[in-house]
């Protein structure tokens, strides 16, 4: 390796250089070139080199990571410690690489003779790169380098635009969308009732002419029959009352016709939010149960129920505040100010001195108020979740005596939603005060101003009244619109985490023109399967095998070597990051969706029950099923007996979970429940784990007559069910390491050999 004589030069043969980015390939600094020089790297066999942020210890320093095709190496740039070198290691003679998180912090580690050596050191917001860089290595150690952008390409997680993290994968940064974002989209909502709008615009601005008419009635009153001002025509006592009677009739008149406007704007706020709030929650619903599993790994539940319920109200204030709120008091403030220019120009803009202290004001409402919004928010989910946990796991908590913890525990967090909306509260309890204090002054301004005109006579007393009246509801609309933004900023709060949800992106998605599959022989083939939940933590390492239609294939092996996830992948749970998964020869990814679950059955390890009538939770996947249909698939389950002796039958109403039924009773109308849409693939996921001996062998008999002609795929500890099995696939860490018949494998006298000796052990010391 040779030394640039003004600039280092990358050591990267194909990536691009962006010295800006920290998710990116920097350009490595001298002093580095050089150590590397001196370890036996060149630049020929250089692949590249990435840039840490932290040593061993927990300094903040640079260290790179060089790679080459046959050694790697780490090396301190900066501080006390620059020059050290951890390493070189020969590709040779690693194991394994992996990207180890822990608090604050994670290691980018090899194995070499079964021991993990810390490489490198990095800081949280690198993990997703150095993910990236361990399965690199993994992938380069495994004869099969991943494409040459895997290091280079932007972070899924991350805006490219302001570097903010994002709320979801590949989601819409809420920072670059802005509120005018989130304002543009509402109004797209309310787009189907443009017409409806438009006469409501209407009705309102009739309403502001009638706020507008009582102040010059009074003037007139004033002016007129109380207090005749010079040169106005002198009226008899009748002629008085008379005028006084009518001038009253107008007041009535307009306030009461302002009244049923106000019933008429409510009452249409109120359908059209009603209708928009109740589409909102249609669309979250449905983009929720879209969403592909792997969504609900990163958002709980209590988060999720409290944006469909709760901040969806928001949009429904949002009609309310743009029809008798924003539009409102603009109005109101645009015709009042135009008639206190008409009355008297020199007071109306003494009127206008409160204005610049209002904007102050509200910007700095705006600017420290709205942050404690999202603590608030915050604070509610978390106590949402919480309470949603416990109640969920009520037997556990009651099993072990833990009640007082879990007082403890959500008093904490209701201390924590305490805390948070009495600081918003306490912040907007002195705002209020503060901007009435200031129109206050401003009125006292108009009483000194007013008062010596009508002493001076320039003005009448009528027209100071009507003053004073229009500077009051002048006021109004403008402390209004100052505490508007009090609502935005809750609105903006709340919009943003409902558009989050309805702007995820489907992991799993249909293709344009997906394959339809009206039947399935169930011939099934993975190849060359590599997948796992951290994309960059692969959980399947190259899986290859095929399932003949008809066959009654087992997997087996140690919790955690993929099992769950072969049936994850070809339920399309998730979609592999490599290799192919076919049906009867087509990809999943391009079968429609309907037909793969409508043709594959799943009965899972924990089985989980509607709380609904037994017949209700054994034709969830037939809702059409005839009631015989029904008692057929639960006597193929062994279910019908149990059943039959409740006093309510199939009609017997099961609470939360199924409560009120055994875990094997559970597990028998799960079964039933799969068997009863007939699949031409049946996927038992620990099945039979949850019940009884007895139940067990009831429920393998039936297994027997309704598995022929049918692909069954059977993951299972108990190796003694898989006895008969076509075929058995033993799992290790990922990968496939034996594969035939029971006594095939127990010849080998391999792994499924020595799980075999264990059970049958263990069988013994229980008997």
């Amino acid at each position: 390796m040779g030394r640039s004589a003004k600039a280092a030069t990358p050591l990267v043969s194909f990536w691009p250089m962006n010295p800006s980015s920290d998710l990116i390939l920097h350009a490595i600094p001298d002093a580095v070139r050089e150590r590397a020089a001196a370890l036996g790297f060149h630049d020929a066999d250089v692949l590249f080199a990435v840039r840490s942020d932290l040593d061993a210890d927990g300094s903040s320093v640079d260290v790179w990571t060089i790679v080459e095709r046959a050694q790697l190496a780490s090396i301190v740039a900066t501080g006390a410690r620059a020059g050290t070198v951890v390493g070189p290691f020969k590709v040779a003679e690693i194991t394994k690489a992996r990207a180890f998180q822990k608090v604050g912090s994670g290691f980018l580690q090899v194995q070499v003779d079964g021991v993990y050596v810390d490489l490198a050191r990095y800081a949280n917001s690198r993990r997703e790169l150095f993910g990236r860089v361990a399965q690199h290595i993994q992938r380069m150690k495994d004869g099969h380098p991943p494409p040459e952008e895997v290091l280079a390409r932007p972070s899924e997680m991350q805006c490219q635009e302001c570097g903010l993290p994002l709320p979801g994968l590949r989601a819409q940064c809420p920072r670059c969308v802005g509120g005018r974002g989130i304002f543009a989209r509402t109004l797209g909502l309310m787009r189907p009732y443009l017409s409806s709008i438009l006469l409501l615009l209407f009705v309102m601005v009739v309403g502001v002419c009638l706020d507008l008419l009582p102040p010059l009635l009074q003037r007139m009153m004033v002016d007129r029959v109380l207090n005749p001002i010079k040169g106005a025509p002198v009226l008899s006592h009748a002629e008085s009352i008379r005028l006084l009677l009518m001038i009253l009739l107008g007041l009535v008149g307009a306030s009461g016709s302002r009244c049923l406007l106000n019933v008429f704007i409510g009452r249409s706020t109120s359908t059209i939010g009603t209708r928009i709030t109740k589409e909102l929650r249609e669309r979250l619903q449905t983009k929720l149960v879209s969403m592909a599993v792997e969504y609900y790994n990163r958002h709980s539940v209590g988060s999720l129920m409290s944006r469909v319920l709760y901040d969806v109200d928001y949009f429904q204030g949002f009609v309310t505040q743009v029809a008798q709120g924003f539009l409102l008091n603009l109005m109101l403030v645009l015709g009042i100010g135009g008639m206190l220019f008409y009355m008297n120009w020199k007071l109306a803009l003494l009127v206008l001195l409160p204005i610049p202290f209002v904007v102050v004001g509200t910007t700095f409402f705006w600017r420290h108020i709205y942050p404690r919004y999202y603590k608030v928010w915050d604070s509610q989910s978390k106590t949402a979740q919480l309470l949603s946990g416990l109640l969920s796991g009520i037997r556990l908590v009651k099993a072990f005596g833990q009640e007082q913890r879990e007082q403890q525990r959500f008093s904490g967090s209701a201390a924590y939603l305490q805390e948070s909306r009495r600081s918003l509260e306490a912040s907007v309890a002195t705002f209020n005060p503060l901007m009435g204090f200031v129109f206050g002054l401003g009125g006292l301004i108009i009483w000194y101003a007013g008062g010596r005109q009508v002493l001076e006579s320039h003005i009448s007393l009528g027209t100071l009244m009507a003053f004073f009246g229009y500077m009051g509801m002048f006021y109004g609309p403008i402390s209004a619109l100052s505490m508007f933004t009090n609502w935005v900023t809750g609105f903006l709060s709340a919009g943003q985490r409902v558009f989050e949800v309805l702007d995820a992106t489907a992991v799993v998605t249909e293709v344009a023109k997906p394959v339809a599959m009206p039947t399935m022989k169930g011939r099934i083939e993975f190849k060359n399967v590599t997948f796992g939940y951290d994309p960059y933590t692969p959980v399947l390492k190259d899986v290859s095998f095929t399932i003949e239609p008809g066959q009654f294939v087992g997997v087996v092996g140690k919790s955690g070597s993929g099992k769950t996830t072969l049936v994850n992948l070809l339920c399309r749970f998730y979609d592999p990051q490599e290799g192919q998964i076919l049906v009867d020869g087509v990809d999943v990814r391009e079968m429609r969706q309907d037909d793969l679950h409508r043709h594959v059955a799943l009965v899972l390890q924990e089985p989980f029950l509607f709380r609904a009538s037994i017949a209700e939770n054994i034709a969830y996947g037939r809702p059409d099923a005839s009631p015989q249909a029904v008692m057929n698939a639960a006597r193929a389950a062994n279910a019908h007996d149990f059943i039959a002796r409740r006093p309510s039958a199939y009609d017997t109403k099961l609470g939360e979970h199924g409560a009120g039924l055994s875990g094997g009773e559970r597990q028998r109308i799960s079964i039933a429940r799969a068997l009863l849409c007939d699949p031409g693939v049946l996927i038992l996921d620990e099945a039979t784990s949850s019940v009884d001996t007895e139940s067990e062998q009831e429920i393998q008999k039936a297994l027997v007559a309704l598995c022929k002609g049918r692909t069954t795929i059977a993951i299972a500890h108990r190796l003694s069910t898989l006895k008969n099995s076509d075929h058995i696939h033993v799992m290790e860490d990922g990968r496939i390491i034996e594969s035939g018949t029971h006594e095939q494998l127990l010849a080998q006298q391999g792994v499924y050999y020595k799980l075999v000796k264990i059970q049958t052990e263990l069988t013994r010391l229980e008997t």
